[in-house]
C-alpha cells in the first residue's frame, strides 16, 4: 500500500507542476483542502476512486496513468501535448482579441463610408472591449498573475472612453472613481497572495516536521 500511495503522490505533484497549479489552486478546483493535496503529494493518505478520477480528467490522463510508474515516454508525450495546448489556448485568446480589433476597424470604415460620420469614439472604446476579452480567457485557462494587470486596465479604459464619450458634459471627475477602483482591485489581488503565501509557509512547515 505505501509504494502505491508512493507512486501516485510522485504522480500528483509531476503533473501539478507541468499544469503549473499550486497545491492551493488545485484544492480550489478539487472543492477539497490544501492540506488533503498536500497529504496526498506527501503519501500520507490516498484520494478515493472518485477523487482520482476526477484528478485523472482534470489532466486530461487515464487513471492508469495515476497509479502506474515508470512511464517515461508517456510524461514526455504529456508534456508534449500540454505546451501544444497551452499554445493553441494563447492562439485562441489572441485571435479573439485581433477579430474584436477588426470588427471595430470594419464598423469604422463603414459608417464613415456610408453614413459620412466619423466614429473615433469606436477605437476608444476597443481598449475596454478587447481587455473583457483578455481577462475572460484569462479567468478561464490564464495565469491569475496576469489577472490584475488587465482588471486595471480595464477599469481605466471603461473611465477614459467614458469621459471621452460623454466629454460635452465635462465629466472629467469621472477618473476619480479610478483611485479607489485601483486600491480595491490591489486589495482583492493582496488578500489572495497573503493566502497563497500563509499556505506555503504552512506546508513548508509540515514538511520540515515530517523531515524531524
Amino acid at each position: 500500500m505505501r509504494d502505491v500511495r508512493q507512486i501516485i503522490a510522485e504522480n500528483l505533484i509531476e503533473l501539478r507542476k507541468v499544469n503549473k497549479l499550486t497545491q492551493l489552486e488545485l484544492a480550489e478546483k478539487l472543492n477539497y483542502s490544501d492540506k488533503a493535496i498536500s497529504k496526498w503529494e506527501r503519501g500520507e493518505s490516498l484520494p478515493d476512486v472518485e477523487i482520482l478520477c476526477q484528478i485523472a480528467e482534470l489532466y486530461g490522463v487515464t487513471l492508469d496513468y495515476l497509479v502506474t510508474k515508470d512511464h517515461e515516454e508517456a510524461t514526455i508525450e504529456y508534456k508534449i501535448s500540454k505546451e501544444r495546448a497551452n499554445v493553441n489556448k494563447t492562439i485562441i485568446t489572441w485571435l479573439s482579441v485581433f477579430s474584436a480589433v477588426l470588427l471595430v476597424v470594419l464598423s469604422y470604415i463603414l459608417v464613415l463610408t456610408i453614413a459620412k460620420v466619423n466614429l473615433w469614439i469606436l477605437y476608444v472604446w476597443m481598449i475596454p472591449l478587447c481587455s473583457t476579452l483578455l481577462l475572460i480567457f484569462n479567468c478561464i485557462w490564464g495565469n491569475r498573475k496576469y489577472r490584475y494587470i488587465i482588471l486595471s486596465i480595464l477599469m481605466w479604459s471603461m473611465l477614459a472612453s467614458f469621459a471621452l464619450q460623454f466629454m460635452k458634459y465635462n465629466i472629467w471627475l469621472i477618473f476619480t472613481l479610478g483611485a479607489p477602483g485601483q486600491v480595491i482591485i490591489l486589495l482583492i489581488f493582496q488578500l489572495g497572495r497573503i493566502k497563497t503565501n500563509s499556505h506555503k509557509k504552512l506546508t513548508k512547515e509540515e514538511n520540515e516536521k515530517d523531515s524531524d
